[in-house]
């Protein structure tokens, strides 16, 4: 990657940051706008505000998602890498299992040969029977 590629999504990642902080700002003063007219003015009817804070945290819950992952949240027991963590776990489950099939193919494959002897002894001793 080229200095100015690095420099252009550095940036990007600085404005969508940015982006995310002026939202959070708008989403504080509007909520805390509508709880105070809804205090004074409609004796504290606070529902309009629960709807409204819940439905547009929504949407600053999803901004935020998307502007930083889950990096800042390992204090809520959220590990930042915990896709890379699965995809492992995933793969070696994955592989055990292709191992065990195999196994599981392999031992069916010997348990085979054993019988096909087996019949084959069977087969024998009738035979050395009648030239007695």
């Amino acid at each position: 990657m080229k200095n100015e590629d690095i420099y252009k999504k550095a940036k990007k990642r600085v404005q969508a940051k940015k982006g995310f902080f002026y939202h959070l700002l708008a989403y504080a003063f509007t909520v805390g706008m509508l709880y105070a007219i809804m205090h004074f003015e409609k004796n504290g009817e606070i529902l309009p505000v629960i709807i409204v804070a819940l439905s547009w945290g929504i949407g600053l819950a999803t901004h935020y998602f998307k502007t930083f992952g889950t990096e800042h949240l390992d204090f809520l027991g959220i590990n930042s890498n915990w896709e890379e963590e699965e995809l492992e776990k995933e793969i070696k489950r994955l592989e055990r299992k292709r191992e065990l099939q195999e196994r599981i193919s392999k031992e069916k494959s010997l348990l085979d040969d054993s019988e096909d002897l087996r019949l084959k002894e069977i087969e024998k001793k009738p035979l050395q029977g009648d030239f007695d």
